[in-house]
């Protein structure tokens, strides 16, 4: 029996955000002298969760499918999959770690064995809603603990059981090359987006901001083809100044030649949980409009980083943009401020979090021979 160990259990290895916070979680604790062994599906060539020095892999089988039933049937068959492999897998002394709501047969599997289960939870926007409420109830009834991303999900989901607050964090490397970046090669003032090819992420309303500033550059970089950013705008006339970007691995150089970064999820049909781009842009000391809602206000106050302003009011918006770009002082200290803020949310201080929640499921004894060890040197 194995005293230190995790179970990790997420369900679809990509290069989205929830397994690229996992993976940060991972290292952390690997770097504590856990054991780490992870439960994951990956359907494509590799994901965040792929090769992780140190962690024992175990695949799991499942895939997204254009059609629903068979998507529903594939999840689960995973689901009862991850129930036998944790129910014959886990003991008492291990933590099953479920990252997002979706693998309850893992948490399922853990309870029945009488091990902790801590839930990582990135976003509860999953539809059809009966199968949201199903998730929350799993997730409330097996769960030891359960970490938000931000306080407003935390809020808003209204975890019965024990639950903390760990803001996400981005790698070392990506902050790094941030804090040396060179300056923007250009006078143009620059405005920048990347988002999802989705009507609710505002894309049209960055489209009507554009328009109505035809002396600004305006960049959009979304997550799609250039055949489905074709498709997505035939009938829209796209004004000179707006530049379509499709997917892009490296987006350093968008940063690097903005000015200011906006999201403009519409609130009513898309609540932000954090805010992962804004957190990127900040790093580059670049001010942030950003929805008046969801995790991301926790990253700006108004008028210091940035605004927090509804994409609806594109005039509002406008006259912002024109304000920041007229007034280099004020823009200036709106950069510092920018900047300062993001190192708040720091890589050390993430897994320091990640390592204090698992710690604090870990028996006393177990606990005080880890803070030996820690004295001691050993890890």
């Amino acid at each position: 029996m194995k005293k230190n160990r995790i179970i990790a259990v997420h369900l679809l290895n990509d290069f989205s955000g929830s397994p690229f916070v996992l993976r940060q979680s991972l290292e952390a604790l690997l770097k504590k002298g856990y054991e780490v062994e992870l439960l994951t599906a990956t359907p494509g060539d590799a994901g965040f969760l792929s090769d992780i020095e140190g962690v024992t892999t175990f695949p799991l089988f499942y895939k997204w499918s254009p059609n629903k039933w068979m998507t529903l049937l594939l999840f689960l068959y995973s689901q009862l999959y991850l129930f036998f492999k944790v129910l014959f897998k886990a003991h008492r002394s291990d933590i099953v770690y479920v990252n997002s709501l979706l693998p309850f047969g893992a948490a399922i599997g853990a309870k029945i064995k009488g091990a902790k289960v801590l839930y990582h939870i990135h976003e509860v926007s999953i539809k059809p809603a009966i199968l949201k409420k199903f998730l929350l109830a799993i997730a409330d009834f097996t769960a030891s603990k359960g970490i938000f991303v931000s306080q407003d999900l935390q809020q808003r989901t209204r975890f019965k059981s024990n639950s903390a607050v760990v803001y996400n964090s981005l790698p070392a490397s990506f902050i790094q090359e941030a804090m040396t970046a060179k300056k923007k090669s250009d006078s143009n003032f620059s405005i920048l987006m990347i988002c999802s090819l989705k009507k609710y992420k505002g894309v049209d309303e960055f489209v009507e901001i554009a328009r109505r500033l035809p002396r600004f550059n305006f960049t959009l970089v979304l997550n799609a083809s250039l055949p489905e950013i074709d498709t997505y705008f035939m009938e829209m006339k796209v004004p000179a100044n707006l530049e379509l970007i499709p997917s892009q691995k490296n987006v350093h150089p968008f940063y690097q030649q903005a000015d200011v970064v906006m999201n403009l999820s519409r609130p009513d049909e898309w609540v932000e949980t954090f805010g992962m781009t804004i957190l990127e842009a900040m790093y580059y000391g670049k001010p942030v409009i950003v929805p008046p809602v969801g995790g991301v206000i926790e990253l700006v106050t108004p008028g210091r980083e940035g605004y927090r302003i509804s994409g609806s009011q594109v005039n509002e918006i406008a006259e912002k943009l024109q304000l920041m770009a007229t007034s280099p002082t004020y823009y200036r200290q709106l950069s510092v401020n920018a900047q300062m803020k993001a190192r708040q949310f720091s890589p050390a201080v993430f897994s320091e979090s990640i390592v204090f929640q698992i710690e604090e499921l870990r028996p006393v004894s177990a606990k005080h021979s880890y803070s030996k060890a820690v004295q001691l040197g050993l890890f």
